[in-house]
């Protein structure tokens, strides 16, 4: 802030002494100057002195915006010595000077926006032109062109006189382009200190606004883009456009327009619109349709000291400084426009009042952005200030709350732990209540075998003891004819007689049969033994006490001993086919738990081919076994009924069945879910309706 204000003093001394330098300027024209407005575009230099000319009103005439030449005429004195003229109005097209003495033109120039500024006979912002010296005097002729307002301000004096003038101009500017360049640094870097966004677009705003009034007094011309003649022609239309749209960007974010003026926010960037309509129309050349375009947009002006009034009231103070230094400015440009259009005189401070006015503004609204900082950081300190607060008496609060919280602990702490030791009684009941579901459901699995097992059983048995009565009676008879032989005795007298009697005891009971009888009553009783003793020892796998205990076991024995429990079952249902590798490893495994796994997925193969009505011949179910390196796998598939996938997305629920009421638990497939994840395998389920269903298992080698 300090700074800022020993720039502005410096400046505005400047100004003042600069000012006060120029009374000894050379005067304007006064009312010799003569204007025609070539509508046809017919004359020339040769023809023009029978134009209808009219003489102009005020110091410097006003051309207005024109798509048309226009001619202006002034007469010379005559003996007045070597004199310039210095047309400064700077941004026409195309200006062509001549110089006549009667009918003779003594000296011509061809200039403008349209040319090279090397094509001008002094090089200087302004258009100025040497004019010879004349005994008899002569007359001044130019013809304009431009796609802009022009105001043609014109000075007669020596050498020396305009270019003092000249000097003193660009000392202004200078000057000028000083305070930019410095607020633009200044604010620059302020920007890169605090990234506040609208430190970057006021950069941009300074920019534009300072580029603009070197444009509009010829310096871009002369500095910037001397050769390019394209540019040349829209400069003025291009810087302003970008002034425009940075002023209406940086107001939208300084004065919160968005914020505090939502519908006039919307008009600012219709404006914007209308401003990149200026632009490309600009660009194509329309040189007229794109200034007047500019002028409407410079209606948004006062929408902005509307904005920044609006703002203000609202109770953002940063806006003040923006209404006050943005109102500067609108004078400045209201002194110039009624320049312009002839209401005010042309003088220093209508001259000058644009550019004084845009210093004023870039300099007071720097002031704004760095109060705006400092509000800034009062806000912080208040902030600050209000969340110490905040913390301390956070920090009461939670100390108060941790008193009660430890006394909210222990107590729920003793809650816990009787509701711990309820959960774990719990626990014990749910454990014991599942172990005995799955013991019932083992049960009911075998209670629905335990007709088939006994008739399997009381088959051999019935076998052993229908073989032991006629056994027995041959056995009778041979020993009969055996005791005849062992009463004989070789000095017995009636030997011969005995030993015919013998004979015929022997014939009668017919010994060669009964030999053959009793071998194959005996065969029949080993078989119905060896039958029992296979059953037996079928149910001593299945069943057997250690099944709790990790073990190596044979997959295929598991498998053998589970049909032959269920062999009953398959005689009257289906077919069961085994395909079981030779050379199957043992794995380690719970084998009771694996022997019911088998045994709930065997009997409901089973019972879905009989579901299907089909003749017994073409039910069946196959089981196979295979092994890789890291698993067994166990299939059992059968030609049954299938399932939906509604219900095969159900058959691991606990007590889900689709049998009817009295004829299942619902656990089978339940148990069978959960001794596989025991083991840390897998089963799978391929099933479709009407199709049959194959269960596979995938057993770890190493559990």
């Amino acid at each position: 802030m300090k700074h800022q204000r020993i720039w502005i003093l410096f400046a505005f001394i400047g100004f003042a002494g600069l000012l006060s330098s120029c009374n000894s300027e050379p005067q304007l024209l006064e009312a010799a100057t003569e204007l025609l407005v070539d509508d046809t575009g017919a004359y020339t230099i040769e023809n023009i002195a029978s134009g209808d000319f009219e003489k102009s009103v005020g110091r410097a005439p006003n051309l207005g915006t024109q798509s048309k030449p226009v001619w202006v005429r002034f007469a010379m004195e005559p003996g007045q010595g070597e004199r310039w003229l210095d047309v400064q109005s700077t941004n026409i097209d195309t200006l062509e000077f001549y110089y006549l003495e009667g009918r003779n033109v003594v000296s011509a120039y061809t200039v403008g926006e349209a040319f090279p500024f090397e094509n001008r006979p002094v090089k200087s912002a302004s258009f100025v032109f040497p004019l010879p010296e004349s005994a008899t005097g002569g007359e001044v002729y130019l013809r304009i062109m431009s796609g802009k307002q022009v105001l043609l301000p014109m000075k007669i004096g020596s050498r020396d006189e305009i270019t003092d003038d000249i000097r003193n101009r660009s000392v202004f500017f200078g000057l000028y382009t000083g305070i930019v360049l410095v607020m633009l640094l200044y604010n620059l870097f302020i920007w890169f200190s605090v990234r506040d966004r609208n430190y970057l677009y006021y950069v941009f705003f300074i920019a534009f606004v300072g580029l603009t009034q070197l444009t509009l007094n010829g310096y871009g011309n002369q500095y910037f883009w001397p050769n390019n003649q394209w540019l040349s022609l829209r400069s003025v239309h291009f810087t302003g456009v970008l002034s425009g749209v940075t002023t209406v960007i940086f107001a939208q974010s300084y004065l919160r327009i968005r914020q505090y003026s939502k519908y006039l926010n919307y008009v600012l960037l219709f404006y914007l619109g209308v401003y990149l309509i200026a632009f490309l129309l600009a660009v194509q050349g329309a040189f007229i349709a794109s200034y007047n375009a500019i002028n409407f947009c410079a209606a948004a002006s006062l929408l902005l000291v509307f904005a920044a009034w609006r703002s203000w009231r609202r109770g953002y103070r940063q806006a003040l400084f923006f209404l006050i230094a943005w109102s500067i400015f609108l004078i400045g440009v209201t002194l110039y426009v009624l320049r312009d259009v002839g209401i005010l005189p042309y003088n220093l401070l209508t001259q000058y009042a644009l550019p004084i006015g845009s210093a004023l503004e870039i300099v007071l609204l720097s002031f704004a952005l760095a109060d705006s900082i400092n509000q800034l950081k009062r806000e912080k300190e208040k902030e600050q200030e209000a969340k110490l607060n905040a913390l301390r008496e956070n920090e009461r609060i939670i100390t108060e709350q941790n008193t009660l919280l430890e006394k909210k602990v222990k107590e729920r702490t003793h809650e816990l732990a009787k509701s711990n030791q309820e959960l774990n009684t719990t626990l014990t009941t749910l454990r014991s209540a599942q172990a005995q579901l799955v013991d019932a459901e083992k049960m009911a699995s075998l209670g629905q075998m335990t007709a088939g097992i006994a008739h399997e059983l009381n088959n051999p048995i019935n076998f052993v003891s229908s073989n032991i009565s006629p056994l027995s009676r041959d056995i009778d008879e041979v020993m009969e004819v055996l005791e005849h032989y062992i009463t004989i005795e070789a000095n017995d007298s009636e030997l011969p007689v005995k030993l015919q009697r013998a004979k015929e005891l022997a014939k009668s009971y017919d010994i060669d049969f009964l030999k053959v009888e009793i071998k194959q009553l005996l065969k029949g009783i080993g078989d119905g033994a060896l039958r029992t003793a296979e059953i037996v020892k079928g149910l001593r796998i299945f069943s057997r006490l250690d099944e709790d205990t990790l073990k190596k076991a044979d997959i295929n024995e598991c498998l053998r001993s589970t049909l032959i429990i269920i062999k009953s079952m398959m005689k009257t249902e289906c077919t069961v086919y085994s395909d079981l590798a030779a050379d199957l490893p043992q794995i380690n495994c719970y084998p009771g738990k694996l022997n019911q796994v088998f045994l709930n997925i065997l009997v409901n193969a089973i019972q879905a081919t009989a579901d299907t009505g089909k003749p017994y011949n073409e039910r069946r179910v196959d089981v196979t076994t295979r092994y890789t390196e890291e698993s067994v796998f166990v299939s059992i598939k059968d030609n049954g009924t299938g399932m939906s996938p509604e219900v095969k997305a159900k058959i691991f629920d606990p007590f889900f069945t689709t049998k009817e009421v009295g004829q299942g638990t619902g656990l089978g497939l339940s148990i069978v879910l959960g001794i596989v994840n025991d083991h840390k395998g897998k089963i799978d389920v391929l099933t479709a309706q009407d199709e049959g269903t194959e269960f596979l298992l995938t057993l770890s080698r190493t559990l």
